[in-house]
């Protein structure tokens, strides 16, 4: 029960960050991305208000993300802050044959791009 106490409290601080800045005005989402496992119990409490949650992003990705899209990389939720968001106007995931991949295009900082050629 503890551990189901420790994921609530961190999907809650996730959550709160998110309504302060997503809003039906500015017309705003919010897509978090973890190095490491999310889990089923967060992912669909992060679902159920609007958050794209991406689990098991290798290291490499996640700096060029942050170089990216601006931000910062964060180690715990009680560090986030509105500072630490990044901006990008797409995000969606496309399976291409057996494969998933993830795309965020419309960068703030766009010095890198992924080339995927199928063949």
């Amino acid at each position: 029960m503890s551990e189901h106490k420790f994921i609530d409290n961190k999907c809650q601080k996730i959550i709160e960050l998110k309504r302060k800045v997503c809003t039906v005005e500015n017309g705003c989402s919010l897509v978090v991305i973890n190095q490491k496992g999310v889990d089923p119990l967060a992912l669909d409490a992060l679902a159920k208000e609007g958050i794209i949650a991406l689990r098991r992003a290798k290291r490499r990705n996640m700096e060029r993300l942050v170089l990216a899209c601006g931000g910062n990389a964060v180690h715990s939720v009680d560090d986030m802050d509105l500072k630490d968001l990044g901006y990008a106007e797409k995000v969606y995931e496309s399976v291409l044959g057996e494969d998933k991949y993830t795309f965020v295009e419309g960068c703030k900082n766009p010095l890198s791009c992924t080339i995927l050629i199928k063949g």
